[in-house]
């Protein structure tokens, strides 16, 4: 049985489950993986505040990388890109990830980051094992946050309740439009914009690569890549200054830009 990283390196200041995608594919013909700067910019602004992160994924193991995201341009736009490639353990983390079926219960944990990436559309929303975190961090009181496509991971996940986690929740996830631009749309599994909605919430949506992210009560939630360090930060915010419950009644938090 694998041993829980968490249990084995507690930090005096909090922990953050940073859960990745395990498929590297979507449909029959679209390589994918997770967006890697999904996961790197979060990961900087969690270590940078003290907090120690844990990478797990659906399978355990070695996280695919959507190559894609490894881009000039996305280096340009996210320096923490080639940070994050030239730390080894970081990356050897990431090679390395905690099966979720091994995550201790109660949580160790403060937040679950649930990072995008369009392979997380083919086994986010399916896992028994991701449903059964997302409840126990909602019933005892932990953040759930997630962005782009990570969203995809909340349909079909209850709180300790049995109460479905979107239900009445107003999420932002990467839309339609977003989707259609990457030229993958028909290799979805299903639109995530689409089914959000119909499992409860209201989706609030910016312009197509515009940082959107906000805050309803313990579910923090963002748009794209654009919007990783947004939901980070207010993940940070959320754990220093307003936790929250797991029926939390802190009022929507606003884009960035809308705060500024």
């Amino acid at each position: 049985m694998h041993e829980h990283e968490l249990m084995k390196y507690p930090v005096a200041r909090g922990q953050v489950l940073m859960v990745c995608t395990s498929c590297d594919h979507v449909g029959d013909r679209h390589d994918t993986g997770v967006w890697l700067s999904e996961v790197a910019v979060p990961y900087y602004i969690f270590k940078s505040n003290g907090y120690d992160v844990t990478f797990a994924s659906i399978s355990g193991g070695a996280i695919p990388i959507d190559q894609a995201a490894l881009s000039e341009g996305e280096k340009r736009q996210h320096p923490e890109l080639e940070r994050f490639l030239a730390d080894e353990s970081a990356m050897q983390q990431l090679g390395a990830s905690v099966p979720l079926a091994t995550v201790a219960r109660p949580p160790a944990y403060d937040c679950v980051f649930l990072a995008g990436g369009q392979g997380a559309m083919a086994d986010m929303p399916a896992s028994a094992q991701l449903h059964r975190v997302l409840a126990d961090a909602a019933q005892h009181g932990k953040l759930i946050a997630a962005v782009c496509h990570g969203p995809a991971g909340l349909l079909g996940a209850v709180d300790g309740a049995g109460k479905p986690l979107l239900a009445g929740r107003t999420v932002a996830c990467f839309t339609a439009q977003e989707e259609d631009k990457t030229g993958a749309a028909d290799c979805m599994p299903f639109q995530l914009e689409q089914k959000l909605r119909e499992a409860g919430a209201s989706v609030r949506k910016a312009q197509p690569g515009e940082e959107n992210a906000l805050r309803d009560g313990f579910l923090i939630t963002g748009q794209n890549h654009a919007s990783a360090a947004r939901v980070a930060n207010l993940v940070v915010e959320a754990l220093n200054v307003h936790p929250t419950g797991p029926e939390g009644s802190v009022p929507i938090v606003g884009r960035a830009v809308a705060e500024a």
